[in-house]
């Protein structure tokens, strides 16, 4: 689906990016979005651009002007969205880990429907510079990947200071990976007995 122009060895810039929409369907970027720098700058191997809901607006990924996404472990089931197409790719083996965006649940409602990890990390902590905005103080991006220690790999490469987003948070970027070996006996998780919106 996508056309691409060699930028180095293995390395490829100025891709086709649609976001699902017949509008954007001859669509070609000057540059790559900060995620796609940061993985690429970390040796990433990129495979291709990968469907969505169209314009991230919806939780199907069945709205494409590429056609539905499919849920890889039932054809006639939807993989949730709106990043449908890295949730399903991820699932079925395609690739390492993809990049989901989320504004309301659309990295994390297809990863459950997909049965893989799907992270919305803290606003500011992922750079969303050359991302297609939905609602620019809402918009996160995250990794989808099939393990949590993939996942924490990902962000770890991800995360960082960009002084082109706006809401980047100049925070230093803990090790992930480590965090994840570090006990958990010292967490306490609460949750309300009577639930606020009983009452609402």
């Amino acid at each position: 689906m996508a056309s691409r122009s060699l930028e180095g060895p293995g390395r490829y810039r100025c891709v086709r990016t649609t976001a699902g929409s017949e509008l954007f369907k001859d669509r070609i970027p000057a540059q790559d979005a900060e995620v796609v720098r940061r993985l690429k700058a970390a040796g990433a191997v990129f495979l291709g651009k990968l469907n969505m809901h169209e314009f991230a607006y919806g939780g199907s990924s069945a709205v494409s002007f590429f056609g539905p996404v499919r849920n890889p472990w039932n054809l006639g089931h939807s993989p949730g969205g709106s990043s449908g197409g890295s949730a399903a790719a991820v699932a079925a083996h395609l690739c390492f880990g993809a990049i989901g965006s989320d504004t309301g649940g659309s990295i994390r409602e297809p990863a459950a429907y997909c049965g893989i990890v799907g992270l919305k990390p803290t606003y500011g902590r992922v750079s969303t510079a050359g991302a297609i905005p939905l609602s620019w103080s809402l918009d996160h991006l995250g990794p989808m990947t099939r393990t949590t220690v993939d996942a924490a790999l990902m962000l770890q490469v991800l995360a960082g200071y960009d002084p082109r987003d706006n809401g980047s948070l100049d925070l230093s970027v803990p090790d992930y990976a480590a965090a994840m070996r570090s006990a958990t006996s010292s967490l306490r998780v609460g949750f309300p007995r009577d639930f606020f919106f009983r009452g609402a």
